[in-house]
């Protein structure tokens, strides 16, 4: 039994959905096949949502869920954590500040080896590998499609190109390799990832009027390119990478103590669904 397994082995206690309502706040980090189903139980009992991403892994109910959420003003975040990059806030403020100008491109690519990505975990037996739990490298990644419409401001998207497969000899049942392209009215764009890299890769590169942007999101560097040559503009010596996590937890208890509702409440992590389901 689980529950015996969960009680005993770590020390969890187990909650049905009649005794949510004792809770002000319920933290969803279940496979994604049920964070709409958890998250409906939890707002129907008043509770205010931290969801980790992504929001789904299809877009059914979640228009039930907003009109639950609208009707008892809960605030919720869907956990989208590299907003709280300190590289990527950086750069979120350099382009808004137009330092380079029009930004005509944003390219983003992230890469690892889906086995070794978890330690002491079987990926065969992980969510990522089965398509019943929502895994796949798209939705796993909806990180770097996130920061794409984040860093454009959610502009609408006027065409995409989606081309995914399972390529390799992964024993799983999901794609293992996307590269997705989008055209917004202002910018041309791409987001390609994949479970094939045996070193990872997490860049990101912007091209703008004035210059471009150079991010490594592993080195933590931002270097900005431009006709006077190469000028590293950013740099993080030390960096823990729990500090992502609790910037972004401090900013959600924030948002609930205020009664102010985040930056990526269900309503924005739905566009990103949308653009990513209707391919």
């Amino acid at each position: 039994n689980k529950k015996v397994i969960s009680n005993s082995k770590f020390q969890i206690p187990n909650f049905n959905a009649d005794t949510l309502k004792e809770f002000k706040i319920v933290f969803i980090c279940t496979p994604n096949n049920l964070h709409i189903k958890h998250t409906l139980a939890a707002a129907r009992a008043g509770c205010h949502l931290f969801i980790e991403k992504p929001l789904s892994h299809n877009l059914k109910d979640i228009d039930k869920l907003k009109k639950i959420i609208k009707a008892k003003k809960l605030i919720n975040l869907i956990a989208c954590n590299l907003r709280f990059h300190p590289c990527l806030q950086f750069v979120k403020r350099y382009l808004d500040s137009k330092k380079i100008g029009q930004v005509y491109a944003i390219h983003h690519e992230f890469g690892y080896y889906l086995p070794y990505w978890r330690s002491g975990i079987d990926y065969t037996k992980n969510y990522a590998a089965k398509k019943s739990t929502g895994g796949g490298i798209i939705l796993d990644d909806i990180h770097e499609f996130d920061l794409l419409f984040w860093l454009n401001n959610f502009k609408p998207v006027k065409q995409s190109k989606f081309i995914y497969n399972k390529i390799s000899n992964l024993k799983i049942e999901t794609e293992d390799c996307c590269v997705a392209s989008f055209k917004f009215s202002n910018i041309i764009a791409s987001v390609r990832c994949d479970y094939l890299q045996q070193q990872e890769s997490r860049h990101c590169k912007i091209i703008g009027e004035q210059g471009n942007l150079e991010i490594d999101l592993l080195k933590n560097t931002v270097y900005l390119n431009n006709k006077q040559g190469s000028k590293n503009i950013f740099a993080l010596k030390r960096k823990d990478d729990n500090d992502d996590y609790l910037g972004q937890l401090k900013y959600f208890l924030n948002c609930v103590n205020n009664k102010k509702q985040t930056f990526n409440d269900i309503s924005t992590a739905q566009k990103t669904l949308e653009y990513i389901f209707n391919r």
